[in-house]
């Protein structure tokens, strides 16, 4: 049966982080995934810029250009490791047992981080298929952390999308990159998206 290029799209299944460790003209790599655990949401919004040229009384021509993604995730469960990624501070443990402790600490010089977001959702119209959606390179803009009286917390954070410095893609059909959005006929594990005709 042909792969249907028309899914309905229900809740969301799982969502991971990878560091972009390298984007240049030579190279597009990212580090091992992050998960964001219980994700709940995700919502996309292409940034469109426009600009409109007038005469005659009337807007003769319209010129506009996607120049970024914004994007919020929601997920249940802190994660000290999530937010050492979002934000750009650290995340360590000491000691051992009883006495173990996990810290997160941001400081004066950290700056938040780069990452490549992927999120999945299952397709039942594919027969056991799935849709991803890949961000190639964004970085958080908010991270509220809200502890709520006789009810779970929840946790979210916005980012911004921008275009990888690397082109993706074969000599003469080259380009830079944004988002990607997948159908498979058959559920994949997220794995990071890189550029292996660079490698």
């Amino acid at each position: 049966m042909a792969l249907k290029t028309v899914t309905k799209l229900f809740g969301v299944d799982d969502a991971k982080l990878f560091p972009v460790t390298e984007d240049s003209e030579t190279q597009f790599t990212c580090g091992e995934g992050i998960d964001l655990p219980g994700v709940r949401q995700i919502s996309l919004t292409y940034e469109i810029e426009e600009k409109s040229l007038t005469g005659d009384e009337k807007v003769l021509e319209v010129s506009n250009k996607i120049k970024s993604v914004t994007f919020n995730m929601e997920y249940a469960k802190l994660s000290l490791e999530v937010l050492a990624q979002l934000t750009g501070g650290t995340y360590t443990t000491t000691g051992s047992g009883d006495s173990e402790t996990g810290v997160f600490t941001f400081g004066g010089g950290d700056l938040p981080n780069y990452f490549q977001l992927k999120a999945q959702i299952l397709d039942t119209s594919n027969d056991g298929g799935d849709v991803h959606f890949c961000i190639y390179k964004a970085k958080a803009t908010a991270i509220p952390l809200n502890g709520v009286q006789d009810d779970f917390a929840t946790l979210t954070f916005d980012g911004k999308g921008v275009y990888t410095e690397h082109e993706f893609g074969e000599e003469g059909s080259k380009q830079t990159k944004l988002i990607d959005i997948e159908i498979h006929s058959k559920a994949k594990d997220l794995a990071a998206t890189v550029d292996v005709s660079s490698s």
